[in-house]
């Protein structure tokens, strides 16, 4: 997503003056403090969770920003499919349903000072990553039926340890251990990928607090 403004502009969507500046520039793309408080919210009305605005929260959603903002330059790149509108809304409609009725979602919008639109623009940013993850890193993440007993073996010695009785059986464990370790493989590969991306992209914080 390129932002085509690089000036200043005085914005008021919180409790008192906010000025909007440049925080973060990913390559071309450029990341502004709005963009940052925004991620916060969002992030803390998906986890039912109060505004923090610390260094920490500060830091790690602007990791997130630079993140989405890598994967979706590599989903372009690579000609990947983006997720259509459609896709979008049906992602908008279950944070919509999590929330409650109508008049809840409402509530916990203004609650946390966003728009829908805003929300939305989050959101789909959330879903490019998902889909990068499952055209980029999930075919390769298999899992063989030896991994998997060796993963059973591994878990029933913990559990014996903690228990008595007859431990779960391998045949009602393996779907289980399968998708535990696709995950950790997969994560795994993400982030092997992020940190090369990070190297390879020239990324400058303006906001060096963000470091």
């Amino acid at each position: 997503m390129k932002i085509l403004y690089l000036a200043a502009c005085l914005l008021f969507p919180l409790s008192g003056e906010i000025v909007d500046r440049l925080a973060i520039i990913v390559g071309q793309q450029t990341i502004t403090e709005l963009q940052l408080d925004e991620e916060i919210r969002v992030t803390a009305l998906l986890n039912n969770k109060p505004i923090v605005r610390d260094a920490e929260t500060r830091r790690a959603a602007a990791d997130r920003l630079v993140e989405q903002l890598l994967i979706r330059h590599e989903m372009e790149q690579s000609h990947y499919p983006l997720p259509g509108a459609q896709e979008v809304d049906q992602y908008v409609a279950q944070i919509r349903q999590q929330t409650g009725p109508p008049a809840a979602f409402a509530q916990a919008l203004a609650a946390y000072q966003l728009s829908e639109n805003t929300l939305r623009q989050h959101l789909e940013l959330q879903l490019v990553a998902l889909r990068f993850v499952e055209y980029r890193f999930r075919p390769d993440a298999t899992v063989s039926d030896e991994e998997i007993e060796t993963a059973y073996r591994r878990k029933i010695a913990d559990w014996k340890t903690q228990h008595t009785g007859n431990p779960p059986a391998l045949e009602s464990s393996r779907e289980a251990i399968r998708t535990e370790l696709t995950a950790q493989r997969t994560d795994a590969a993400l982030n092997a990928w992020l940190a090369e991306s990070r190297r390879q992209m020239n990324i400058v914080y303006l906001d060096r607090s963000l470091q």
